[in-house]
Order: C-alpha cells, then structure tokens, then sequence
C-alpha cells in the first residue's frame, strides 16, 4: 500500500505542484567562424578548447581561382607607360648633351666675334685719331687762308679751297665716330648675346647657335614637364597595381580572422578541405554569455513571464544560482537553436521553452565554467 500510495504520488500529484522544469541544459551562443571565399584550407589553427580572441587567425583558405585580369592589364600599361617614360629621358638626355655642346660652340664663337669687333673698333679708332689730326691741320691751313687773304697776300679762290678742304675732312672725321659707336654698340650686343645681322660674326654662325640654343631649351622644358606628368602617372599605376596584387594575394591565400572572443568547440574544415564560400570552418563558443535553456510543461506556462526568476543548481551538491528569464518560446526552430553552440532539450506538445541568464549581481556564487548540454535542475523561486 505504502508503494502504490509513492508511486500515485510521484505520478499522478507531484507533477501538477512541482515548480520545476521537466529538463534544462546550459547553454552559449555559438560562433561560427565562416571563409568569405571558396578554395582549400591550407592551414588550420584553432583547436578544440582553445580560447579565440577577436582577429586572431583561424585558417588560411587557399583560392587559385581568383582574377587576375585586372592585375595583367594593369602591369600592361605599367610596361607601356615605363618604356614611354625611358624613351623620353633618354631624349631628354641626348637633348641636354645636344645644349650643352651648342653652349660650347656658342660660346667659342661668341669670343671670336667679340674679338673680331674690338679689332674692328680699334682700327675705326685708329683711323678716327687720323682724321682729327688732319682736320685740325686743315682747319690750321685754312686760318691761315683767311689772315693771309686780309693781307692781300692770297686770292678768294684759295681761301675756298682751303676751307673746302677742312669741310671735307670734317665730314670724314663725323663719319668715323658714327661708325665707332655703331661699332661699340655692336661690341656691347655680342657681349650679351645679341646679333642685329649675321654679318657681324666670321661665319654667320652666332645667330643660328642662339636659335639652336633657344630650341633646345624649349625642348628639354617641354621634355621634363611630359616626364614629371608620366612619373606621376606611373607613380598612381603603381599604388594600383599594389593594392590589386594585395587583394588578390588576400584572396589567393586568405586568411581567416575571428571576429568574437569564444572558445573552439569544433573545427569543421581541417586542413585539406574544399570548402566554398560561406562554408563554416570552426565553431565556438562564446562562454562569456553562458545561459540556461529550461523546458517547462504547458500548466505552468501562466506562471512564465519575461523576467521571472529561477533557481538554477548545476550540482546535486552545489549551490544554487540565480537566474532569469529572458525569453519564452513555444518552440525552437532548427535556425534558432543553431545560434547555440548545443541543442535544445527535447520538450514534449505544449511545453514552453524558457531562455535564462545568470543574475550575478543577486548570487555570490560565479556562473558555471563553460560547459553547453550539460543538464541542470532548475525550478521557480
């Protein structure tokens, strides 16, 4: 009598006044770290049970798939543009060459009609001191005419003569000293590299050499602004080419970076694995957001509420923790329960499944280490 009265108890009684779950587990959201690209994994370093820190790598996905056809094209015109380059300097060299010589040959003719012009000058001046001496013998012969002809000594007509003369000479003298300052004039203009004719150098030379000279400075300015326009062009291809070469380096061996703190639960993709893009290739465990999934029986779902607290004891022998309900659900989808890094427990029609966090600031004890799936008690306070 005294086992069938138990057996009525725990069957028929007890369920409808207990406060406690049918089954409840531990539970943390799971972290799958995917590959954005398809290829090999050439490199697995996660291992179950490690910690991962965000941005540590995890893998290296191998792709030899990836296009390249951007790159080619860039290095193509790369070429293009450093062969345009190396033939403009190379010009640029042979037209700094070219000026330079034209410089020398200037200058050599420059002193030559220098020379020219000043013997030239000193010649004219030669001749200038000439005729001054003879004018003034001449204005001397015909000052004497003049007394002479006051006298009565000589007649008109010699008079005339003698002044004829000094006219003459003086007309001379006039021309010499215009042709000494055009010639003077004409030093000062060599000397500054200024030609008014051909004529006045031996060969006619000085004023081709300065049009030869102007040209070619024209040219090497012309030359070295199209160099410095391509060395810039060339300078942007290369940033270019840089950044395609990383981004296809990237994703011919791409690395894989986690982007949460967890621990490695599972490494899905080992090394050898082709996987394609989107593929998961470690799954973890964020253990620092360990909650309690619960399963309550439908008679108690009045009872639930967002908030509601729970005891929760992970040990027959330990101390129970406290908790909360953060979410209730009627059931699990299998989307849902993949963002856990365990399944949910099996909960029978019309039961309630009941997501709880630890209140650590109500329980002295510290949350349970990190271990999804394992079965707890856990009941209403």
């Amino acid at each position: 009598m005294a086992f069938i009265g138990w057996l009525l108890l725990t069957t028929l009684f007890e369920p409808w006044v207990s406060t406690s779950a049918t089954r409840a587990v531990l539970n943390a959201p799971a972290v799958l770290i995917t590959t954005p690209i398809s290829g090999t994994v050439t490199a697995q370093y996660a291992q179950n049970g490690q910690a991962i820190q965000p941005g540590q790598p995890v893998a290296t996905v191998k792709n030899t798939t990836v296009a390249r056809d951007a790159l080619t094209t860039l290095l193509t015109q790369r070429l293009e543009l450093q062969g345009h380059l190396d033939d403009l300097r190379s010009h640029l060299q042979a037209d700094q060459r070219m000026l330079d010589y034209t410089n020398g040959q200037y200058k050599k003719y420059q002193q030559a009609s220098v020379s020219q012009l000043q013997s030239t000058y000193e010649s004219i001046q030669a001749q200038q001191d000439a005729t001054s001496a003879k004018l003034e013998e001449l204005d001397a012969k015909y000052a004497r005419a003049m007394a002479l002809e006051r006298d009565g000594a000589i007649s008109a007509a010699a008079v005339e003569q003698a002044r004829s003369e000094a006219d003459a000479a003086r007309s001379e003298a006039d021309a010499m000293d215009q042709n000494a300052d055009s010639v003077g004039a004409g030093i000062d203009a060599a000397k500054r590299g200024i030609y008014v004719s051909a004529g006045q150098d031996s060969n006619g030379q000085l004023p081709q050499l300065s049009q030869r000279r102007a040209d070619l400075q024209n040219s090497i300015k012309d030359e070295e602004a199209q160099a410095d326009a391509l060395g810039t062009q060339l300078a942007n291809l290369n940033q270019l080419i840089d950044h395609e070469q990383g981004r296809v380096q990237t994703l011919s061996d791409y690395v894989v970076k986690a982007y949460s703190a967890g621990t490695a639960q599972e490494v899905v993709a080992p090394v050898g694995t082709q996987v394609s893009a989107g593929s998961t290739l470690v799954r973890a465990t964020d253990c620092n957001k360990t909650d309690v999934v619960a399963v309550f029986p439908a008679r108690m779902a009045s009872r639930l509420n967002i908030g509601t607290e729970l005891r929760v004891r992970v040990n027959d022998g330990a101390r129970a923790r406290d908790a909360h309900i953060t979410q209730l659900l009627p059931k699990a989808t299998e989307s849902m329960q993949n963002g856990f890094s365990a399944p949910f427990p099996y909960a029978e029609d019309g039961s309630v499944y009941a997501l709880a966090q630890w209140d650590n600031d109500r329980s002295n004890a510290a949350p349970p280490t990190c271990m999804p799936g394992r079965s707890v008690t856990a009941s209403l306070m």
